[in-house]
């Protein structure tokens, strides 16, 4: 699984898009990451690997900005309210409908990653599916 991962990273991180976008990204691997509420190594290395192979342009170091959405992203997962409005703010700032199906694919690898496909991982990916209107 850690292939199929790699490969789809390797295909996301070749994309031509905005900080924004990139932002947006990594946003969602970290969603992915922590709707299970059980962290694992396996998940949050894809989610560096992605990070250290994109071009960075914000004005945060990477290791800050996790720190500063990493709230965002808990105070989401807290109600399914809150997290259909993260994701449809994901929806508009990921400008590309084929991004979105690559995004799409990399946090179905992701969320596979750690060999636990866990029943928050996939309704997570069911309701970005759903705000994304791509089908995983």
């Amino acid at each position: 699984m850690r292939d199929k991962l790699r490969l789809s990273l390797s295909e996301i991180a070749k994309q031509d898009v905005t900080q924004n976008e990139r932002e947006a990204i990594i946003e969602l691997m970290m969603m992915i990451m922590y709707s299970d509420k059980n962290l694992k190594l396996a998940e949050d290395e894809a989610i560096k690997e992605y990070a250290t192979s994109i071009k960075w342009e914000s004005p945060l170091s990477l290791e800050f900005y996790f720190g500063k959405v990493t709230p965002k992203i808990r105070t989401a997962l807290s109600n399914d309210e809150k997290m259909h409005v993260f994701l449809k703010d994901i929806n508009t700032r990921i400008e590309s409908e084929a991004v979105k199906a690559q995004v799409l694919l990399v946090c179905n690898d992701l969320a596979m990653a750690d060999a636990e496909f866990s029943a928050e991982e996939k309704d997570l990916l069911k309701n970005i599916s759903q705000v994304f209107q791509v089908n995983s």
